[in-house]
């Protein structure tokens, strides 16, 4: 839409990833699919660092910037792709089946977590394409891994926003009507994966719509490298 990445369109796209996910998590939690304990300890590593990478995403060129988003969504895209072909989604709810001890697994989620809310920060991601692979290989299934993932990303783009407070430059009308957007597709979203969504369906839309967002940022950060 013409908006200033590092200004506008970074914040603006933190604060709806936060309002997208916070609104998913309460029928999430309804339903029982957050694994409190297992997240909060990522999520509070991602709400340390995101201030940090807002702090820093200033200090870098904007073509930089957007390189880097093109690059993390084109490796995003990657793994999904690699993941849906390789390994299908169980749908069956269970316990981790991961040997580790508990401290190693949680080591394991407050590193994920310290890299997610740095990233989420400086290049205005909820990150959730690393944050859902890493509970996968903890062994969450699917819709599990997607709840959880919603507590993760909800904390750090919060965190994030308030990293930007002091240079917030949002358009009151297009964040109003973009908040209002994000209520009803949120609901909608979070109901339809809990009612009538399969695993597959999860698997493929994901896989989808990162693979599309790659192309079109790649193409972008493309241009403003050789222009």
């Amino acid at each position: 839409m013409g908006y200033d990445l590092q200004t506008v369109a970074i914040p603006l796209g933190l604060l709806l990833n936060g309002l997208n996910t916070m609104l998913a998590l309460i029928p999430y939690g309804r339903a029982g699919l957050v694994d409190w304990k297992g997240g909060w300890p990522m999520a509070l590593a991602a709400a340390a660092t995101a201030p940090i990478g807002a702090l820093v995403q200033p200090l870098l060129p904007s073509g930089t910037v957007l390189a880097l988003f093109a690059g993390a969504v084109t490796v995003a895209a990657l793994r999904a792709l690699w993941g849906a072909r390789s390994r299908p989604w169980s749908s069956a709810m269970g316990r981790e089946p991961s040997k580790s001890g508990p401290l190693l697994r949680n080591g394991f989620r407050v590193g994920i977590g310290a890299v997610v809310g740095f990233v989420g920060g400086l290049l205005g991601i909820g990150a959730g394409f690393v944050v859902a692979p890493a509970f996968l290989s903890l062994g969450y299934p699917p819709k599990q891994t997607a709840a959880t993932t919603a507590l993760v990303v909800t904390v750090c783009s919060f965190a994030g926003v308030a990293g930007y407070a002091p240079r917030l430059d949002f358009p009151v009308a297009v964040a109003v009507l973009s908040a209002l957007a994000v209520v009803i597709g949120s609901q909608v979203g979070a109901r339809l994966m809990l009612s009538d969504a399969k695993p597959s369906w999860i698997t493929r839309g994901y896989v989808v719509i990162l693979v599309g967002v790659a192309i079109k940022l790649v193409w972008e950060a493309s241009n403003s490298v050789f222009s």
